[in-house]
């Protein structure tokens, strides 16, 4: 089973067993599956997910509607120390973050994983977590991944320690995430859902615009996706950088449908 069949929602072959390790027998009684590998890995790079969010990215097929399978493994992999679990004020849901032991799990999903990284986002930024989380998951079901799928989507956790991206031009601005379509074209995806002041937007699209322009640049493409809360702070530093697209949510999912690059992605 491999990340690409995963992303897709391709039906997977039997998955290899492989016993858990740990001191206490009892807590770990079980054993871990390719697709928990996976999911591990995906939180991770996620930061935190649900298990309705791990469900549709790891273990959904066409043949069932039901995440029951999820809650199983997710609880599975909760009493084995893998993932722990986080609640927030701001709504009822429960996140998994991933622990040391999930990372070095991760880092067997697949010949040559070694970017995992093991950072969970502050509770106060859970909200913009799980709002990467789903839009990486509609550009996946909408078939606008880059093969191979694990290399297509690297979120700014996976950047921050890739020896091959120069963080250091942007001066801690790092994109959100960088996301690779079928034709190659390498977009900077940067979601804000909360407000914040000009001062600090205008830094970040300062920092992109001067990577736009080098012959070496790390992305073809900046898009910017706000929500209504956002979009008046964002169209205005936008405003002198008319090459960095702008999107509502709303838009961003509508464009995904048709089968051809974001309008004048090219």
């Amino acid at each position: 089973m491999n990340l690409e069949e995963v992303s897709s929602g391709k039906k997977a072959g039997p998955e290899k067993k492989i016993k858990a390790r740990g001191t206490n027998s009892k807590k770990r009684a079980g054993v871990v599956t390719d697709r928990d590998k996976i999911a591990c890995r995906f939180v991770c790079e996620q930061g935190v997910m649900t298990v309705e969010q791990l469900w549709r990215a790891v273990w959904w097929n066409p043949e069932s509607n039901s995440p029951r399978y999820a809650y199983d493994r997710v609880l599975f992999l909760e009493r084995a120390g893998f993932l722990k679990g986080v609640r927030t004020s701001f709504n009822l849901k429960t996140y998994f973050k991933a622990t040391k032991m999930a990372q070095e799990l991760a880092m067997t999903c697949g010949e040559g994983v070694s970017l995992i990284p093991l950072h969970a986002p502050p509770v106060t930024e859970t909200g913009h977590s799980d709002g990467m989380t789903e839009l990486r998951l509609a550009v996946a079901k909408a078939g606008r991944l880059a093969q191979p799928i694990s290399e297509s989507w690297k979120t700014d956790r996976v950047l921050a320690i890739d020896p091959s991206f120069p963080r250091e031009r942007f001066y801690k601005h790092l994109p959100d995430a960088i996301w690779v379509t079928p034709s190659g074209k390498r977009i900077a995806v940067e979601y804000e859902r909360t407000r914040k002041v000009v001062s600090r937007l205008r830094l970040k699209v300062e920092a992109f615009a001067r990577e736009m322009v080098r012959p070496d640049r790390a992305f073809d493409i900046v898009l910017w996706i706000g929500v209504p809360g956002t979009m008046s702070v964002l169209k205005q530093v936008l405003e002198t950088h008319p090459e960095q697209r702008l999107r509502t949510l709303g838009e961003f999912l509508g464009e995904l449908k048709p089968p051809r690059e974001m309008s004048g992605g090219g």
